[in-house]
């Protein structure tokens, strides 16, 4: 359903809550359970949002329930009697069960796991002890599996049986009788088969497979690279523990991108959406970088102070100061941006480091005397000096270079400690790039100028 239509679809029914015109808005609910969470999720008081999940089918209401926001599964939770949110919790998937008790508050973890059934709090508990990072965090053991010795008969008919509850039937594993993982078989392939077939003779031995304690990033990488569908998880001793579905990995391709844009944006990450994320914590979250900037950028007020007494003699050379850094820190932004990026999804790796630097030296070079021609032409117009043209032009170029080459060499030289690359965010390197260009700068124009 388009944005549009499900705001005034949300609007209409917030209209009929008001004049509780009940049968009306059971006639209007869309039929997708990603449109009626929308709807629950828009409205304000709690108990307007029960009334609409509880006009909801059985089924289908679980469906909704997995689409909504982590706060308001919680707060439908609560609202719920024991025995409906009994209901709920052992009809989830395990993976969207997971991303739910993450969110809670230990008590109410404690308190909701009691109410599965011991098999499904066997599952829950298993998966809530891998480390939060880990693609154990996000495995269902939802799958279809099959066995070696059975015929492609027996492969459909266990499908038949076992399919309408699994995550997907797309792709079926098959097990030894130890459970490890020896191959997989596509549902076309299984039904393209003839009847009398072994599994054994038609599924592919080759499978891409992540250990249950893979980072959550990394397998989303896999993922994307050989274009899966789900990505089967195994332990140490090669045994299926479960799988990983596209919807699950896309999430976290988007929270990693979230996160990387709030770290090259110098602020610490913000778990909760912008409306919804405490005041004062993100007041925190964004002065703290920006108090170590100040701190940082304070080197450029020493610098200056050296070069007091050049600014007295000419103080034509403060003009073209802003100039200087800014163009230089967005050049370092420029580099560091693409590097961070590159890193991100694999396109260059810590062995490309002095590919990449070599290559950032040149393009640094180029884009420097491009630059220089272009300040010494932008200051002899506004100065009609040339020794002050080509103090400023050149002290540009040199910049521009040094800064390509800084925005590429941190990020790479943070992956090479163990840090996350994206912590060297734009702020952070256009600071340091200030304080290198400002010494440049002055240093060239002592050295021209003769002063």
């Amino acid at each position: 359903m388009e944005e549009k239509k499900r705001e005034d679809l949300a609007e209409k029914v917030k209209e009929l809550l008001e004049k509780r015109d009940f049968l009306s808005i059971k006639e209007l609910l869309p039929p997708y359970p990603e449109d009626i969470a929308s709807i629950i999720s828009s409205l304000e008081r709690s108990y307007h949002k029960l009334l609409i999940f509880r006009m909801i089918p059985p089924q289908k209401a679980i469906e909704v329930f997995e689409y909504l926001p982590s706060e308001d599964e919680e707060e439908l939770l609560k609202s719920l009697n024991s025995q409906e949110a009994k209901e709920l919790l052992n009809e989830m998937s395990p993976d969207d069960r997971t991303n739910l008790f993450e969110e809670m508050p230990a008590e109410l973890v404690k308190k909701f796991i009691n109410f599965l059934s011991p098999e499904e709090r066997k599952i829950a508990v298993e998966i809530l002890n891998y480390p939060p990072d880990s693609v154990g965090r996000l495995v269902t053991p939802d799958y279809v599996q099959l066995y070696e010795d059975m015929t492609q008969f027996e492969a459909l008919e266990h499908i038949r049986k076992v399919g309408v509850k699994k995550e997907t039937i797309y792709h079926c594993y098959v097990l030894d009788r130890e459970k490890k993982l020896k191959g997989v078989v596509s549902l076309k392939k299984l039904v393209l088969a003839h009847p009398d077939i072994k599994i054994s003779q038609i599924m592919n031995k080759d499978v891409i497979k992540v250990n249950v304690y893979t980072d959550k990033e990394e397998a989303a990488n896999i993922f994307k690279k050989y274009d899966l569908i789900a990505l089967p998880v195994v332990d140490n001793q090669n045994k299926l523990l479960g799988i990983v579905t596209f919807d699950d990995l896309v999430d976290v391709l988007e929270d990693e991108a979230t996160e990387d844009f709030e770290k090259i944006a110098a602020v610490l990450p913000v778990e909760k959406p912008y409306l919804e994320a405490n005041f004062f914590s993100v007041v925190w979250k964004r002065s703290f970088w920006l108090i170590i900037l100040v701190l940082l950028e304070s080197f450029s007020s020493i610098v200056l102070q050296k070069y007091g007494g050049a600014i007295q003699r000419w103080v034509a050379l403060s003009f073209f100061i802003p100039i200087l850094i800014d163009t230089g820190g967005n050049a370092g932004t420029q580099s560091a941006t693409l590097i961070i990026r590159s890193l991100a999804i694999g396109e260059i790796a810590l062995k490309d480091f002095f590919k990449v630097i070599f290559r950032e030296s040149l393009i640094g070079v180029f884009i420097g005397v491009i630059l220089t021609l272009v300040g010494i032409i932008r200051v002899f117009f506004q100065q009609s000096n040339w020794l002050l043209s080509i103090s400023v032009g050149i002290s540009l170029g040199i910049t521009i270079t040094l800064a390509a080459i800084i925005g590429a060499s941190l990020p790479l030289f943070f992956r090479k400690l163990k840090f996350d690359p994206a912590l060297m965010s734009g702020p952070l390197i256009t600071t340091i790039v200030d304080v290198v260009g400002i010494f440049i700068y002055f240093e060239i124009a002592q050295l021209i100028l003769g002063i």
